[in-house]
């Protein structure tokens, strides 16, 4: 879904809202002088220092619903974390593209922490356990459809096996570009790769006045 005109002009690089899903309050983010700072309603205002962010992890992270979908794990030192998506969650199949303010607070997050000066791991897609678990796990599932479009088709059934087929063929570019950015890897603060960031929605052009 693509961002309205007024949200992609008026993005505050300092604050981002997001509901990530139907089991969690809306929070809002910011990003003050020394700290990202979080609340939700009815809760106290929560946060962590720069300095105390151990890890940034960016990747990819598709479902059949929302196969635009890009998450933000923020590690902290002294244990928890905090996460954001691209995607706000407003009700089923309804996930508003977020990406230009995504993007934009991300890099302004990047820029702070590192220029808190601590050690901070820098990672992009998933662990090298869990990416080799997916990638069997992608096999595993192609292998079966392939399986089961061969079998339907030798017993005559060929309506139901082109379905079948036609679902493999859907999601095989989503696949692939899953397992292009969910590569294990390391990045650099200043200079975040755009495979690991959403493209951003080109804004629509407002009506003449």
């Amino acid at each position: 879904m693509a961002e309205s005109a007024s949200a992609a002009a008026s993005v505050d690089p300092t604050v981002y809202s997001l509901r990530a899903n139907a089991f969690v309050s809306r929070r809002i983010y910011r990003l003050t002088g020394d700290a990202l700072t979080w609340e939700e309603e009815g809760k106290a205002l929560d946060g962590v220092f720069y300095d105390g962010i151990s890890e940034i992890r960016l990747a990819y992270e598709p479902t059949r619903a929302a196969t635009n979908r890009y998450r933000a794990q923020i590690i902290f030192r002294e244990g928890g974390m905090a996460e954001l998506f691209n995607l706000d969650y407003q009700g089923m199949y309804d996930f508003p593209d977020q990406s230009r303010a995504y993007v934009a607070f991300l890099r302004e997050l990047h820029r702070r922490v590192a220029a808190a000066g601590k050690p901070v791991h820098y990672r992009q897609g998933h662990s090298i356990r869990v990416y080799i678990v997916n990638l069997l796990l992608t096999a595993f599932i192609v292998a079966m459809i392939a399986i089961a479009f061969v079998l339907l088709a030798t017993i005559g059934l060929i309506w139901i096996a082109a379905i079948k087929l036609s679902i493999l063929l859907y999601f095989i570019p989503t696949l692939v570009l899953y397992i292009k950015r969910a590569k294990p890897g390391t990045y650099d603060p200043l200079a975040i790769p755009g495979a690991i960031l959403p493209e951003p929605a080109p804004a629509a052009m407002a009506p003449a006045a």
